[in-house]
């Protein structure tokens, strides 16, 4: 028992100096503005009309209730200050780690190769996006329930006490089956990638729980394991976990729609993505063994025949190889199957956004590898005091080397610059650019952030969002001429214009680029600079006021700033009156939403409305 709490001391330790860096860390441009910076449901704290919005908003393209209500809290206690919300989700990855260390040597009885798998959890690199990422607060907290589900499900099947021979099929009315199925209705909650546990359980039962025949060496198996009904009753035993997953995929893929994020078979045939997934697989596994190069965003690399179709082979040959060794090494089955089940969810098969991997889908994958990884040292350690030796040492090297890569690629999240320099250096892709070219935005470096947008569109020329975002830079600028000519790109580049943001972001087939504008603000923008321009060959009253009409009525007349730019259009056309009218609508509305810089904003442009005056930059 003292050796068990040391070793989760140590766990716990360790994982918090490796991760203490993330106290000193910020929000980031990309998806941290949608799930927590400019979401006023996020900010308007737990009341029953946030909670509800919870439970039936399909924002980000996912329906995860617990998650918008895990940031809620986070809101309620630290506000805009993100070290708190760091903290946090730090706290739920140290209480992962210990769970998993406890669920795997509940199940077997190994407690150094179960400190081993945890360790390898804790501190591998490609962990680090599910724990330094604030909006991937996803990853952690479904991760916690799924841990928790398998105590529950051990408790469930195991007489009390490790190692302790475990049963067939037990009564469902046990506390501790409820308990689990309630644990994984949680984690579904957060995160709809747990969709495949039930499979998962299976596998457990098979090995090392040994609640199906043949399953191998390790635990004495139940006196029944031979019945030939036993995994007919296994299954049936999962029927409530199987319902859950299923209700859990159809308001995902309901979410996903509503978000314009799924590709259709047009846009990629399943052939071409049964293909993908297999590569994909492969390069898991090249960055699980070799974590280098680590991006927050990938793109599709095209690949030689030959190099596509050696890759796509590699997970079929390890298949067939492991399945033959399921008897006498039950642990590799289990832990490759695992590994390949979970991520079926991100693999491709149903093609979510432009990514093609992403290192936060490994979170909870990687531990069936870990498990390999641990009980296959172990093996090689039996067969002399020789081989014991060698594998404590290789253990210890594994470790260390996990902990200096993941300190070096923790490194990169200083801010959102360094993450998204990075990326751009590493994979060259337009939406790094532009992600970087928002971060230098946002930190008010307009030369840089001009310069990015414009290496984002060389790259990507026919993105509205781009063009958009370089007319914003260089209006600041002054740079008026130039900044029209964007604007009026991103116009003529989607003509139906204005677009919802869901619509905006099918149409880019962008995933989670989020802090970009609404597509009405493209129109709204176009039509102030037109009516306000300090350029007369820039002004153009008539076409400002045809922008703007269209602007105002599409948001009913509900959105103080369009209805000022629409005065101020009319002004510039020499309609004073309608000027006048409009402007004081815009106070008006101002007034009622409580919008003080905007009602003191019209009201000085009313009386120069009143004195036939039009308003210039």
């Amino acid at each position: 028992m003292r050796l068990k709490i040391l070793i989760c001391l140590l766990l716990a330790g360790i994982t918090l100096i490796l991760y203490r860096p993330v106290g000193r860390m910020g929000f980031i441009v990309y998806d941290d503005h949608g799930y927590v910076t400019t979401n006023t449901n996020i900010q308007s704290g737990i009341t029953f009309e946030s909670v509800r919005w919870a439970f039936t908003t399909a924002t980000e393209s996912n329906w995860h209730p617990l998650t918008w209500l895990s940031h809620m809290l986070d809101y309620k206690l630290f506000g805009l200050k993100a070290s708190g919300h760091h903290w946090v989700s730090l706290g739920f990855h140290i209480v992962n780690t210990l769970l998993l260390f406890l669920v795997i040597l509940q199940m077997t009885g190994a407690l150094w190769r179960s400190a081993l798998v945890a360790a390898l959890f804790a501190w591998h690199p490609l962990h680090i996006q599910s724990v330094a990422w604030i909006s991937e607060r996803k990853d952690v907290l479904s991760a916690c329930f799924m841990l928790l589900t398998l105590w529950a499900y051990v408790r469930h099947v195991q007489k009390p006490g490790i190692g302790n021979p475990v049963s067939g099929p037990r009564p469902l009315t046990s506390g501790p089956y409820w308990l689990a199925l309630l644990f994984f209705a949680l984690g579904l909650m957060s995160k709809p990638m747990l969709v495949t546990l039930p499979l998962i359980l299976l596998l457990l039962d098979f090995w090392p729980l040994k609640r199906i025949s043949g399953s191998g060496s390790g635990i004495a198996g139940p006196k029944n394991a031979g019945q030939p009904h036993i995994l007919k009753k296994l299954i049936l035993e999962k029927i409530p976990f199987f319902g859950l997953s299923l209700a859990s995929g159809i308001a995902t893929l309901w979410a996903q729609g509503q978000g314009g994020s799924i590709a259709t078979l047009a846009q990629l045939p399943l052939g071409w993505r049964l293909a993908d997934a297999l590569v994909f697989y492969t390069a898991y596994l090249q960055k699980m063994f070799w974590p280098v190069n680590l991006s927050i965003l990938y793109q599709y690399e095209r690949m030689h025949l030959w190099e596509f179709t050696c890759n796509a082979m590699m997970p079929v040959l390890l298949t067939i190889l492991i399945v033959r060794r399921a008897r006498s090494q039950p642990y590799l089955m289990v832990g490759w199957l695992w590994f390949l089940i979970m991520l079926v969810p991100v693999i491709g098969l149903v093609q979510v956004g432009g990514q093609a991997i992403a290192d936060r889908y490994t979170y909870l994958p990687s531990i069936g590898l870990f498990i390999i990884i641990a009980w296959g040292m172990a093996d090689m350690a039996a067969r002399s005091r020789r081989w014991q030796t060698s594998m404590t040492i290789g253990a210890a090297a594994l470790l260390t080397a996990c902990l200096v890569d993941a300190k070096i690629q923790l490194g990169y999240w200083q801010n959102s610059i360094t993450l998204f320099k990075r990326a751009a250096d590493l994979t060259h892709g337009h939406y790094c650019y532009f992600s970087l070219a928002c971060a230098y935005l946002e930190a008010g470096e307009l030369d840089e952030a001009a310069r990015n947008f414009r290496i984002s569109i060389r790259l990507s020329p026919k993105l509205p969002v781009s063009h958009y975002r370089l007319g914003y830079v260089l209006s600041a600028q002054g740079k008026y001429a130039e900044a029209q000519a964007e604007y009026s790109i991103a116009a003529q580049l989607d003509p139906g214009l204005p677009l919802t943001q869901r619509a905006l972001e099918k149409n880019l087939l962008l995933e989670n680029l989020r802090g970009q504008p609404d597509a009405l603000d493209i129109l709204n923008n176009l039509a102030w600079m037109l009516a306000t321009s300090g350029e007369p060959d820039i002004r153009d009253g008539p076409r400002a006021v045809q922008l703007a009409e269209h602007a105002c009525e599409l948001t009913h007349h509900q959105k103080t700033v369009f209805i000022g730019t629409l005065a101020a259009a009319y002004a510039e056309a020499g309609r004073f009156d309608d000027a006048i009218a409009t402007a004081q609508q815009a106070c008006a509305l101002a007034a009622k939403n409580g919008e003080t810089d905007l009602l003191q904003k019209n009201q000085g442009l009313l009386e120069l409305y009143r004195a036939h005056k039009p308003y210039r930059e």
